[in-house]
Formats: structure tokens, sequence, C-alpha cells
């Protein structure tokens, strides 16, 4: 798994907003038992960190001290690419975590072949493990439905030893589905009345 680094600093005794105009993003880094520090961190740094970093651990370069963490929230304006504030979650090592990691859909699916429709619920799994077991990606295996209706379900998901998927097991990660029939000219005829 590859590492991301940020370095942070205390917050400046400014607005958010003065410190967004310096260029700076004001965030929160918190954590279990420790006590919730305000921090500040580079714009510019923060948006060069590639959407892998968004559910894997970062290192936190805070004034020296390495410190795991997490990204947890990131509070965006909904019209533009510009963060507002970050809460960072502090990772104790020994301890299992909840995080949420990309599925990745390989293989190659019979049923799709035959002219099915792949129909993905999920983009995400939810998993429990120790922050060093976070895989990049949960694997998908579309090889293993072979006709149009098939569908793979969480419980049939193969993860990495140590790791525990928290998605109901009876949920549907992917089906496929018959593409629908062009409707005949009759049936067109009668859908215009």
């Amino acid at each position: 798994m590859e590492k991301f680094t940020l370095a942070v600093s205390k917050r400046q005794a400014k607005t958010p907003n003065q410190l967004r105009r310096e260029g700076l993003i004001p965030g929160t880094l918190y954590g279990a038992g420790v006590a919730s520090e305000n921090i500040q961190f580079c714009a510019k740094e923060f948006g060069h960190l590639p959407a892998a970093a968004y559910s894997h651990m970062i290192e936190l370069d805070y004034e020296g001290q390495k410190i795991n963490a997490l990204i947890r929230q990131v509070q965006r304006k909904s019209t533009k690419d510009f963060v507002y504030t970050v809460e960072l979650y502090r990772v104790d090592l020994s301890k299992k975590l909840t995080v949420s990691v990309p599925l990745k859909f390989i293989g190659v699916c019979p049923a799709v072949q035959a002219g099915g429709i792949p129909v993905e619920n999920y983009q995400q799994a939810e998993l429990e493990c120790l922050p060093s077991q976070i895989p990049d990606f949960v694997e998908i295996d579309m090889s293993t439905i072979q006709t149009v209706d098939g569908c793979i379900h969480f419980g049939e998901v193969k993860v990495p030893e140590g790791v525990k998927i928290l998605n109901p097991h009876d949920e549907i990660v992917v089906k496929i589905v018959a593409p629908k029939a062009a409707p005949t000219p009759k049936e067109a005829a009668a859908a215009k009345k």
C-alpha cells in the first residue's frame, strides 16, 4: 500500500476565512482517548493527494511528530472543488477500525458476453481491519457470473485474512440483467395514445 503524507501545524489565531485566503485549510485532528486539536495545512498540498488517500491511512508530519491518521470528513463547496474544512482521525495502529474501500470489478463475465448488462449496486465496501491491513481495493470477480440474472453477494466476496466485510452478506454487489427489448410497432403506437 502506498503511503501518503501531509504536513500539518497548529492552527493560527485567525478566522477560518483568513486562513483560506492565505491558501490554508483549517481542520480538526481527533481520536479515541486524545483531546481534539485545531490544525491547518496547505490547500495546494492537500489538493495533490490522490483519491486513494481518502480511504487509506496518511502520515501527518505534525510539527516534526509523525502521526497516522484517516481522512474522516471533507467539507466542500458543492459547486466548486473548494475545501472548507477537513476532519482527520488519529489512528491507533494496534486497534481495528472501520474504513470504506473501493470495489474493483475484474474478469470477463460470460453473462455480459451473452448480452447481459451489469448493474453495480455498490462502489465501495465497508471493512473492519487493522490499519496496516487496509487493502487498496476489494476485487469483485465478474467471471463467476455465468448467466443473465446471476449476481454476486457480499458474502461471496473474498478479502485478505484479518479483514472483515461489514456490509450485509446477503446484499447484492453486482447483478447481470437482460437488456430491455425495443417496443414492437404496436406497443410504440399504443404508448403514443
